[in-house]
């Protein structure tokens, strides 16, 4: 299997896995919890930092798949890059689907497990609007990387 179909299956068990972690474990309610109980110490900065914290998220993947690219150059063939990209992209899926405005509704389903884990109306709008976009760009580094892999 190659092309767009490849980009298609593989895309579909990444979003699979990150839908499994969510209704399996609650990884959104605990990604969330974790956030609202940091985002208490930083105040006035919540949003800032939310943005220092989603960047730093993508940097990592980023990194991952720059070497994922290095590693299939070397070898010659660009699966090679799969060894490293799909684990990347297993750890980062989870994270990319909770924060990215990637549902018809925008950011609701983020900014309800925000509510949830005791986040004001203010620090969820925040949270939500700062962290989102790195997150969102995200999402397309990582349907780019799978296109590179199989398509180009």
């Amino acid at each position: 299997m190659s092309g767009w179909w490849a980009v298609a299956v593989v895309g579909a068990g990444i979003f699979g896995w990150a839908v499994y972690l969510d209704v399996r474990h609650d990884s959104d309610r605990r990604l969330a919890n974790w956030w609202v109980s940091r985002a208490r110490a930083w105040g006035e900065w919540v949003g800032p930092c939310s943005l220092l914290i989603s960047a730093a998220i993508l940097a990592g993947y980023g990194l991952l798949a720059l070497l994922g690219n290095v590693l299939s150059t070397e070898l010659g063939d660009p699966r090679w890059a799969l060894l490293v990209t799909i684990p990347a992209m297993l750890a980062y899926a989870p994270f990319v689907f909770a924060t990215a405005p990637v549902d018809p509704s925008g950011y609701r389903s983020w900014r309800s497990e925000l509510d949830s884990a005791g986040a004001e109306s203010r620090e969820q709008r925040q949270i939500a609007w700062w962290a989102g976009p790195p997150s969102l760009l995200g999402m397309i580094l990582m349907i780019a990387t799978l296109s590179e892999i199989f398509v180009y």
